[in-house]
């Protein structure tokens, strides 16, 4: 008979992992939430402000520019814990675009970076963007949010 592993639920686990880290998990989440929300804020910039070389002519014209502002707003929602899960879910639908848009035509494989200018690449961080807002969609702000603290509760 097949033996049934305890859920990994953070209790009983071995090592100081096991027993430090599931202490933290909101604290960690919120770490988590900056860092994500901090880099997409600064593509977001790049493409709303025409920052660091970003081209101010480009093929998609417009998309790329509400892309660059969805990206940079929805930082901040993510970031700050205000409606976090609309932010995420914004970002989700820009992600998607972006993929489908501007480099799906690339080819299948996401690693593979052909040599070229903007866009060039197989999409790789548009589908981990997509992947982590996502995750950050359903957990929305946790313990830590600015909405949670003034609100009581999340809205979105």
């Amino acid at each position: 008979m097949a033996e049934v592993s305890e859920p990994m639920n953070g209790s009983g686990g071995e090592g100081m992992f096991g027993k430090f880290l599931p202490r933290y998990t909101d604290e960690f989440y919120l770490l988590f939430r900056l860092v994500f929300a901090f880099l997409v804020a600064l593509h977001g910039a790049q493409k709303a402000f025409l920052l660091w070389g970003f081209p101010a002519e480009h093929p998609l014209g417009a998309l790329v520019d509400i892309a660059g502002w969805v990206e940079f707003i929805a930082a901040f929602m993510i970031g700050l814990g205000i409606f976090t899960r609309l932010g995420a879910g914004a970002l989700c639908v820009t992600m998607v675009v972006a993929y489908f848009r501007v480099h799906a035509g690339n080819g299948v494989w996401p690693h593979i970076f052909p040599p070229g200018g903007y866009g060039e690449n197989g999409g790789e961080v548009a589908i981990l963007w997509f992947i982590i807002a996502g995750i950050v969609g359903v957990l929305g702000s946790r313990k830590y949010g600015i909405e949670r603290l003034v609100l009581k509760k999340e809205i979105f």
